[in-house]
């Protein structure tokens, strides 16, 4: 009955007239399948020289697919509106992330690999534009406070993303292996956050504080587990773990990464009630921090870099603290 009266109270904030029959055909529809939600095989793969680029068509259009997990769900919303003003509301914005979905079939179905240097640029000729069009659609003043963060990091990793592809075109149409490789390690990051936060605000409801706390407490726990159960944290692997063209280094990266990424989509999954939204926003910027942190060690992966690894994991563990005190503050 909630659903039925938002879905009359929209029509006649819109001034239109609400057609016979409307909402119990809008319900059929979004209760007739689960939302699905997509994993990523090929990124969950130790990579090796030659099984980064065989993978590379496909590892890049993961970040398309990603917000394919995105629908509009409003009956999996408590709070999918905005107050009245100059924002989207939740559901536009929503639309807005999956409006722009390329289809992977068509977009990235050039071979690439084994030797096919033409194959990964034609592939990354047409995602390209791609791309640049969702970056378009959400590089916007308007967002709703509640994925104003999120947005921004979702932005930056686009931008990098476009970025490694033109220089895995670039680098395709050179016949260049090795910077071949280095594009690679980049572009398939995107996915490491896409394919966690898409799915999140697809999903997004504000909860009452109780839920919202031990979502933190849940998330928090798993973040301070990573520093002693995530081989990149660990005093053995901190200070060398570039080795055979840095692959240890990426697949240890991909192992904690997504620790720092789904403690950011669970703020957004289970948005924080007003009354905890000024402790909601300190720690979300500082895990924006944190992911801006991860942007660039990746950049130092790409490049073999140690230095700038370290540097980075340096960084990441002064945050960390501050954001077991964010959510400390949160959870009492």
């Amino acid at each position: 009955m909630e659903e039925q009266l938002l879905f009359t109270r929209i029509h006649e904030a819109l001034d239109i007239e609400t057609p016979a029959g409307a909402y119990e055909r809008l319900r059929t529809q979004l209760t007739r399948k689960p939302v699905r939600t997509f994993g990523w095989p090929a990124l969950q793969a130790r990579y090796s020289k030659m099984s980064i680029r065989l993978a590379a068509g496909l590892a890049i259009v993961a970040i398309a697919v990603a917000a394919a997990a995105a629908v509009l769900a409003i009956h999996n919303s408590t709070n999918n509106t905005s107050p009245a003003g100059s924002r989207m509301s939740i559901q536009a914005y929503q639309a807005l992330i999956n409006r722009d979905i390329p289809d992977p079939a068509t977009v990235y179905s050039a071979p690439c690999g084994g030797g096919n240097d033409s194959g990964c640029g034609v592939d990354a000729a047409r995602g390209i534009p791609m791309i640049q069009k969702w970056l378009d659609d959400i590089s916007r003043p308007d967002v709703p406070l509640r994925f104003a963060v999120i947005n921004e990091e979702m932005r930056q990793i686009l931008i990098q993303n476009i970025a490694a592809q033109k220089d895995l075109l670039a680098a395709s149409q050179a016949h260049d292996g090795p910077a071949m490789d280095r594009a690679f390690v980049l572009a398939s990051y995107a996915p490491v956050l896409t394919g966690t936060v898409v799915p999140g605000i697809e999903a997004s409801k504000q909860v009452d504080a109780s839920a919202y706390i031990n979502e933190v407490t849940s998330a928090r726990n798993s973040l301070h587990g990573c520093l002693s159960s995530c081989a990149m944290f660990a005093s053995n692997g901190v200070r060398s773990c570039v080795t055979n063209g840095g692959v240890d280094c990426l697949t240890m990266f991909d192992e904690m990464a997504p620790k720092f990424v789904g403690f950011s989509t669970s703020l957004v999954e289970y948005a924080a009630p007003g009354s905890l939204s000024t402790l909601d926003n300190r720690l979300q910027n500082d895990l924006a921090a944190a992911g801006a942190v991860l942007r660039t060690m990746r950049v130092a992966l790409a490049n073999n870099d140690q230095t700038g690894i370290n540097s980075g994991l340096d960084q990441l563990l002064r945050l960390e603290a501050q954001i077991d005190k964010d959510a400390a503050r949160i959870t009492g």
